[in-house]
Parts: structure tokens; sequence; C-alpha cells
């Protein structure tokens, strides 16, 4: 008998010592292993190289290894399902742009929704300008939209694709104050940029700060913007007007952030929130932005949510009224 309850008395801290060791960490030892950070793009593109900076920024606050994940294929589609599905306990997070994320869901039929994630913040935000080339002689929107109008449909407006968010913005602007020019659709940024520097259309619209050189070097004028360029490293632009400024009610720009499976818990996804937000108000981090054109923000997650469904539901709307027509 005392065998036996010897037996059984090991039995149980046995098994207890394993329920132990494989119980989940608790929010406060967070992170206790190495954090995969999915970037659901090729290396090299811009999205990817914040995305690592943001992952290098990390690693002093965790005291773990931040690892970059580079999923990429059907638009930033395949990495986002990877991490929509991966298991919700902190160590697989996807570092994506809002635009790159509105505007698949808009265009294209995916296998996701914003509800199969959570927010954990934004970071980084790249507003979407206006640009002319000097010979133009546009100097801000008002400009080119009085001359459009009165010289209705022979006024061209350059984006970097067919279905974006530049698409997105053009359509709006045309829709919304009602004044007729053509719309090109180029096959990338690096065709539209070329024929901004080539003079080839009155007007382009991209992210900022794409051509940013050409500006400062007088080449090309910047008209407006879809988004405050107050955080822009180049005094002169902090004050060009928006389009919201202006009378349009609309607000583009891509803003890099993270995001977990929507089951994370939530002492965990605000652990994650703080390490973000101390990663990305570093010296280092800020330091890795100059290159990039913008001083690094902090959007808290639920603001950071109720900002990518706005524009989600401003794209379906545009899309709606006046692309879809």
């Amino acid at each position: 008998m005392k065998k036996n309850r010897r037996f059984f008395s090991a039995l149980f801290s046995l098994c207890l010592g394993l329920i132990l060791l494989t119980a989940p960490a608790h929010a406060d030892e967070y992170p206790a292993k190495t954090i995969h950070m999915v970037i659901p793009w090729a290396a090299g593109g811009g999205t990817d190289s914040i995305g690592r900076g943001i992952a290098e920024a990390m690693k002093p606050v965790v005291k773990e290894a931040v690892v970059v994940d580079n999923i990429s294929g059907a638009g930033g589609v395949t990495g986002t399902v990877k991490v929509a599905n991966s298991k919700p306990d902190g160590y697989t997070l996807l570092m994506n742009g809002t635009t790159d994320m509105t505007a698949v869901l808009t265009f294209t039929k995916v296998p996701f929704t914003l509800d199969d994630l959570a927010y954990i913040g934004g970071f980084f935000t790249s507003p979407t300008w206006i640009l002319s080339h000097k010979d133009r002689g546009y100097k801000d929107m008002q400009g080119f939209l009085a001359k459009a109008k009165a010289d209705p449909g022979n006024l061209t407006v350059g984006t970097a694709g067919p279905a974006g968010a530049q698409m997105i913005m053009a359509a709006a602007i045309k829709g919304i104050t009602g004044i007729d020019f053509r719309i090109i659709p180029y096959s990338g940024g690096a065709d539209l940029v070329k024929a901004l520097i080539g003079n080839q259309v009155d007007a382009g619209i991209i992210h900022a700060p794409v051509m940013l050189a050409e500006v400062k070097g007088g080449l090309i004028e910047v008209l407006g913007s879809g988004m405050p360029l107050d955080k822009i490293n180049y005094e002169p632009l902090r004050n060009t007007k928006t389009l919201k400024d202006i009378g349009i009610p609309v607000e583009i720009g891509i803003t890099r952030g993270i995001f977990v499976p929507k089951e994370t818990p939530k002492e965990v996804r605000d652990r994650l929130s703080a390490i973000v937000e101390k990663a990305a108000k570093s010296e280092a981090f800020k330091n890795f932005c100059e290159k990039f054109g913008f001083a690094p923000v902090w959007i808290p997650g639920p603001d950071f949510e109720k900002q990518i469904r706005a524009e989600l539901a401003l794209f379906h709307e545009t899309k709606a009224k006046y692309i879809d027509k």
C-alpha cells in the first residue's frame, strides 16, 4: 500500500511538473523565446526595410531574438493569412501597411477580413502625395483643379497601378469635385516616376517620400497630400495643404503597423503594444527613419484599428461610386 502511495505521489509530481513546464507563459514573462515577424512582401522593398528597422529596434526591449520572415505572394495575402491562422501566443506577428491591406480587400477576393486580426499599433506613416513636373506650372492642387475644370477631360493624373490606394485617391478627387480629368494607371511606381520626370503627365499620385530628391532639386512640385506632411524631414513641405484642407474629405496614406491573430490574449497584446511603442520611440529607430523621409509615430491599437477600418470603408465607397460605375 505504501509503495502504491509513493508510486502515485511520484506520478502526480511528475505530471504536475510536466503541466507547469508546458503551461503558457504569463504576460509578465512575455516574451520568453524568439518572436517571428512576418512581412508579406519580398525582401528589399519599402515595407520590408521599415519592418526590419522596427524589428531591430525591438530587440533591446524584449532581450530576445526578433526574426523577420518574408512570406510573399498574392499581393501580401499569403503572409497575412499565415499569421491570421497561426497560434495566438504573441510569437508570430504581421508587419504590413494599411493601404496594402485595404487595397487587396477592396479589389480582390481574399480568404481573410480585418476581423481575423488584432491591432497592436502603427509606428510609421507615409502620406500619399500629388506631384507634378515644374514645367507644367502647377503650384498646388487648387491650381491644378482650376485648369482641369477649364479644360475638362484633357488633363492627366498618373497612378502607380489600376487597383491601389493611388487609384482610389485619384478617383475620389475626380468624383467628389466633379472635375473631369483622365486617370492613367501605370504598371508600377517606377514607371510613374519615369513619366513624372519625363513630363508625360500633368500630375501623379504616389506614396511619399518617393521623389523627395527631385522635389528638393526643384524638378518636381508637391501639389498636395492625402495626409499631413508635418512629420517630413524637409521643412519647406511641412505646411503643404492636404485634400481635407481644400474641402475634399479624403485622407489617404500608408501606415505600417503590427498585427497578431485575433485570439491573442489581451495581456499579451498589451505587453506587445508597450514593446513596439518603446521601440518606435527609441533614438535608434528615429535615426533609422531619417532615410525614409519621416519621423516615426505611435498610433495605439484601438486608434490604429479605427484608421484602417475607416480607410477600408472609404476604399469600398470610392470604388463603388466612382470606379465600378
